[in-house]
């Protein structure tokens, strides 16, 4: 009779905590909506960004080049961090699964990671660029070291989730009874915790100091040289309303003085970043009547001011456009960054909300997925070239 009794008891304790698990979900639908919706949107928008920038687009792919990478990473990471999000939703006191539960957390770590590393690095290409032209540029093969790095990193980083994350059990004092989430182990190792929860936030504060710092920097050279533009035409107005015939294009100016960057990705076979004499072209190199040698000997095309002018604009362009979604990142992983600190400080964080104050900061807590389905909606206002590929595809035949 005694084993019979426990079996009751056990059997009570179980519908009583899928009861309780049950009111958490039906107050968490909307949140379960909303996380369907970015997985619908990161499916269609970053594949559609794969096959455009990676298949369809032809010719120089300078400023391109990491698009279809971080597509990628975005990809995976709103795919596995909404639906892992849909399932915390539906067992936020029934998640049992222990070897599940660290799997996901290991993914979702490593996917948002990756997307991260890779901004970075989208950061320092931009900025050779714009900032040191003169200077040593990334070439092809240490473009792929450096996503092969991120990658490694983030792996990296990714692991210890699998040990400081699982099935975790917590009280529900009001009924007196024990349920199991997917979160923070409340029995890990305290000194442990604290380390790899200290690694992660100097990593995100060294991440984020480093692109502001990169962009601002950035954004002053082409605000400086938006000024000198202005000046130039400025003065092309005043001579041509003088009446006068302005040699200034024959002219070097201190803006055409700038160099202007060679495409060596495609072609290149240096065997690291690309040095001043094979990587660029200076503008009085491109004045001279003959063409110039340059790159082992290699004859370099004279290219006019009007297409020194063009090409630069698309530097910018394509600047302005990741520094856009550098800051849709920043805002976006900032609740994120302060509620896991939140949550590492206090073992309890989540039992002191009521049911819609879960769910509302729990939108909050994954609104950092929105940064991985948002820049196919960046590339298509910015980049007319991405558009026009659209529109091509959508065309009948």
């Amino acid at each position: 009779a005694q084993p019979f009794k426990m079996d009751n008891v056990t059997f009570d304790i179980s519908q009583k905590v899928k009861e309780w698990n049950n009111e958490i979900v039906q107050s968490l639908i909307p949140n379960n909506i909303i996380l369907s919706m970015y997985m619908v949107a990161g499916l269609l928008g970053n594949s559609l960004v794969i096959f455009i920038y990676g298949f369809k687009m032809k010719g120089n792919k300078e400023d391109r080049y990491f698009i279809p990478f971080l597509a990628m990473a975005d990809l995976w990471a709103s795919l596995i961090c909404a639906s892992f999000g849909i399932a915390q939703n539906m067992m936020q006191a029934t998640f049992d699964d222990e070897q599940l539960c660290k799997t996901w957390w290991f993914f979702a770590a490593f996917s948002t990671l990756t997307s991260v590393f890779f901004l970075l690095i989208v950061a320092v290409h931009r900025y050779l660029k714009v900032c040191q032209p003169l200077g040593r540029q990334m070439t092809l093969k240490w473009k792929r070291f450096a996503l092969c790095m991120g990658l490694t990193v983030a792996f990296i980083l990714a692991v210890p989730m699998t040990y400081f994350y699982g099935s975790d059990p917590f009280l529900n004092e009001e009924l007196g009874i024990y349920g199991r989430r997917c979160s923070r182990l409340s029995s890990a190792n305290k000194t442990g915790s604290l380390i790899f929860g200290g690694l992660l936030l100097l990593i995100t504060i060294t991440i984020i100091t480093s692109l502001i710092c990169l962009y601002s920097k950035i954004g002053l050279k082409i605000r400086d040289h938006l000024k000198r533009t202005k000046i130039k035409q400025r003065n092309k107005t005043v001579e041509h309303s003088r009446g006068g015939v302005s040699n200034s294009d024959d002219r070097l100016s201190y803006t055409e003085r700038e160099t202007q960057s060679h495409d060596t990705d495609d072609r290149t076979e240096d065997t690291g970043f690309s040095t001043m004499r094979r990587s660029t072209i200076t503008c009085r190199e491109l004045e001279a009547v003959t063409p110039t040698k340059n790159n082992g000997g290699k004859h370099v095309p004279r290219l006019s001011s009007v297409k020194r002018r063009k090409r630069k604009r698309v530097v910018y362009k394509f600047t302005l456009m990741f520094m856009l979604i550098t800051v849709i990142f920043l805002i976006c992983y900032i609740p994120k960054t302060t509620i896991m600190l939140l949550e590492a400080r206090n073992t309890s964080f989540w039992e002191e909300f009521t049911y819609t104050g879960r769910s509302v900061l729990l939108f909050v807590y994954r609104i950092y997925i929105l940064n991985n389905i948002t820049n196919p909606v960046i590339y298509a206002f910015l980049d007319k070239k991405f558009t026009k590929e659209i529109k091509r595809c959508c065309v009948c035949k």
